[in-house]
């Protein structure tokens, strides 16, 4: 059983009076980041800044503005203060187009993949005003080649990755593997990567890359897009199912698969939580018939109170 697709452009669903409203959110990266401007996310480099980090030892050359006088003067030792720079951070929109993105049921507002562009959208917007620099790279056509933005603050760069997500389209089979792989081969530097996908691929063909990544040092955020056809399994007549990936079709008869069908997808959920468990790696369900926007505030202030 196939559902229509929706073409809606992610802008269609900005609420300016939501932005407004998430201004006062912002959004740190847990884990330490490199960047090059001054921005909200704790660097893993020394400065003289504004957080106060450590004390160490004097060394010849060492500026002595820097020394702690009163220190000397109770302690008799010459240190300098060491402070924490905050910097901002390189962020990238990793988004899966595989077929299965494609699908929307009855109740859903959109496609699962208008849901993951419409928030890949918001985030962006919301993390180019905070001064990070934002990126993008999806799979874009069917030779697997991969859309490949460079990070960047320009006041040009969202209209740009704007543009690239409203003109992602689902094709092909399975691709989030392979998403995975090019994201480890292209993304060199200490990131902030955002994953947008249905997820509905074993996690044992996901799961090497996903290590590798958080091994690079990649700070990985999953938004796991799900329609509550997927969910819920709410069919009542017997109908014909098609996998959009394989093309493969099957009758079946809803009242009798239910039980087995909830069962073994409840287990599938399990092994990625337990995945991303294991990796900590924040792992957030959109649901295509909530309100994208909820999801996204309750997800930056569920981050904020954690901070």
């Amino acid at each position: 059983m196939t559902a229509p697709t929706s073409s809606s452009p992610p802008t269609s669903r900005f609420d300016p009076r939501v932005l407004a409203a998430l201004e006062g959110l912002d959004f740190k990266a847990r884990y330490v980041m490199e960047g090059f401007l001054a921005g909200l996310h704790d660097s893993p480099f020394h400065g003289f800044s504004v957080e106060f980090s450590e004390y160490r030892d004097y060394q010849p050359g060492d500026d002595l503005r820097h020394l702690d006088w009163r220190l000397f003067a109770r302690t008799d030792r010459l240190c300098v203060k060491r402070y924490h720079e905050e910097t901002n951070a390189r962020v990238y929109v990793v988004c899966d187009t595989s077929a299965s993105m494609a699908y929307r049921g009855r109740a859903a507002w959109g496609s699962k993949l208008d849901a993951a562009r419409t928030l890949a959208s918001a985030f962006t917007w919301f993390l180019l005003r905070q001064n990070d620099a934002a990126g993008l790279l999806t799979l874009g056509g069917g030779d697997q080649a991969p859309d490949f933005i460079r990070p960047s603050q320009k006041p040009s760069q969202f209209g740009v990755l704007l543009r690239h997500l409203d003109a992602l389209r689902p094709a092909g089979g399975a691709r989030l593997a392979d998403l995975l792989h090019h994201s480890v081969r292209l993304i060199h530097r200490r990131s902030l990567i955002l994953f947008f996908s249905d997820l509905l691929e074993p996690s044992e063909s996901v799961e090497q890359a996903f290590k590798e990544l958080r091994f690079l040092g990649h700070e990985c955020l999953v938004f796991q897009v799900l329609d509550r056809d997927e969910t819920d399994f709410p069919f009542a007549d017997p109908s014909i199912f098609r996998d959009p990936e394989t093309g493969m079709r099957r009758l079946v008869t809803p009242r009798a698969a239910r039980d087995a069908y909830l069962a073994r997808f409840r287990a599938f959920m399990e092994s990625y939580a337990e995945l991303f468990r294991s990796l900590e790696v924040p792992h957030t369900v959109v649901h295509t018939d909530e309100d994208p926007w909820r999801a996204l505030a309750l997800f930056l202030v569920e981050r904020r109170r954690r901070s």
